[in-house]
């Protein structure tokens, strides 16, 4: 099983915009089947890094892209 990656989920954001943490483990939108645990740990990465937000009382939680996820993906990507 492939194992996600930051740029894998900063490239769905980009995609998206916006996704509920539901949505973004889906494979049709993530192109895989993430672990839990694992995709978690890469959201709070980015999260901690500024790469992504989570919206405010917001229910379920919800992720976006920020500028510099939209930037890091693609210096991720080259």
């Amino acid at each position: 099983m492939p194992q996600v990656t930051p740029l894998i989920v900063l490239n769905t954001l980009i995609k998206h915009e916006t996704l509920t943490l539901t949505d973004l483990a889906k494979e049709e939108n993530i192109g895989m089947c993430p672990a839990p645990d694992d995709l978690q740990s890469v959201l709070d990465e980015l999260n901690n890094r500024g790469f992504v937000d989570v919206l405010n009382d917001v229910s379920p939680v919800t992720y976006t892209i920020t500028t510099d996820g939209i930037t890091e993906g693609e210096r991720l990507s080259l």
